[in-house]
Parts: C-alpha cells; sequence; structure tokens
C-alpha cells in the first residue's frame, strides 16, 4: 500500500459517543478527578480531554500521567496543525509506517504496542523507535485495559 499522505481519520479517534467515552476511560478513574469531555484520542488511545475551566489535557496510556496540552481550545487547534505537534502527540510518522504494512485500525480499535512500554516495550511518545512487528489493533475498550492494568492503575 502506498500512501503519500495521512489525513485525520488516520490518526484521530473523533465522534465519540457517551456510551464509549465513559467505557473507555472507566480504567483511568483512579487518574482522573473531575468532569471532563472528550475531544478525541490518538490512534494509540491517548486522551485528549476538555476541561470545564477550558484547558485541555491529554492522558499518556503509556505512561497513565495526565499533563495539560493546552491553556485553551483555540491553543489547543492551532497546536494540533503544526507538523511537529502531530509527530509527537500523534505519532504520525509511526502510524505512516503502520499504513505501509497494512495496518489500519477500524471503528472503535487503536494500535496496541506489545509489550506494553511499562512492561519493557519501547515508547514512541519518548522518542524511542518501534518495529512495527510489535504494533498490533485491538478494541480501543481493551487497550485502555491493558495500558491501566499494566501501569498497576485501578487494581
Amino acid at each position: 500500500m502506498q500512501m503519500s499522505r495521512l489525513t485525520w481519520s488516520d490518526l484521530l479517534i473523533e465522534d465519540i459517543t457517551p456510551e464509549q467515552f465513559r467505557d473507555w476511560l472507566a480504567p483511568w478513574s483512579g487518574v482522573l478527578v473531575g468532569r471532563v469531555g472528550p475531544l478525541f484520542l490518538n490512534k494509540f488511545g491517548f486522551f485528549f480531554l476538555r476541561r470545564p475551566e477550558g484547558h485541555i489535557e491529554m492522558l499518556d496510556v503509556f505512561t497513565g500521567q495526565l499533563s495539560r496540552a493546552a491553556d485553551s481550545h483555540a491553543d489547543f487547534v492551532r497546536d494540533v496543525n503544526e507538523q511537529w505537534w502531530q509527530e509527537v502527540y500523534l505519532l504520525s510518522e509511526l502510524v505512516f509506517q503502520l499504513h505501509e504494512v497494512g495496518k489500519v485500525p477500524g471503528s472503535g480499535q487503536c494500535y496496541a504496542l506489545c509489550p506494553h512500554p511499562a512492561l519493557g516495550g519501547r515508547n514512541p511518545a519518548n522518542g524511542e523507535a518501534v518495529d512495527p512487528r510489535f504494533v498490533t489493533v485491538m478494541d480501543v475498550v481493551i487497550w485502555q485495559s491493558l495500558c491501566a492494568q499494566s501501569l498497576g492503575i485501578g487494581q
């Protein structure tokens, strides 16, 4: 499969139903406090969440860390459209490599690292190269649970 360019649907999981959001976020209840709404997930299951106060937070499912991604929705939209941001937060280069070898998640699916970084796998969010052989496609709800379990969250 030859690709010249990735689209937003190749990089993001959007149009999340309230039921999906609830189920996907459930394993992280020990990490998240307060009200949040979904913006989207990257294709590795990282949540980008909007807080009622207006700032955007990212939940990194490789580390279990919650961090501020932007001070406002406008700042976030500006950053999302930058190539450097897509490479860092959407792991666009790795997604491109996975598409080239025919690994493309369907609806309700994302990429899963085998093994999870908490269990000795490589962490592409830290700039570590990941061989596409160690990435599989999995249902988001299962990946979220495996990530939280791998990190010892919610046990």
